[in-house]
């Protein structure tokens, strides 16, 4: 149940991270985009990990990628 939670987490916090790495991207500042593809593959790496020893695992990874991803975008709308 763990490995479940765990990759659920690590994919949400994972595309809120992507947001922020992706608006650093496109406002052309690359210190700031290469700390934050540091850490995005740093809590990616945890996913991948998690769902390549049980692939039950995938379930909560898309689970956390699209709710990762729409509270990234809130986040990000709401910090502007």
């Amino acid at each position: 149940m763990w490995t479940y939670i765990l990759t659920f987490l690590a994919v949400f916090f994972t595309d809120i991270l992507y947001v922020y790495f992706l608006k650093a991207v496109q406002h052309d500042r690359p210190i700031a985009a290469g700390l934050w593809s540091v850490v995005v593959t740093a809590t990616a790496s945890i996913a991948v990990i998690n769902y390549t020893s049980d692939h039950l695992a995938l379930i909560p990874a898309l689970l956390g990628a699209f709710l990762g991803t729409v509270a990234g975008m809130k986040f990000r709308k709401i910090s502007k």
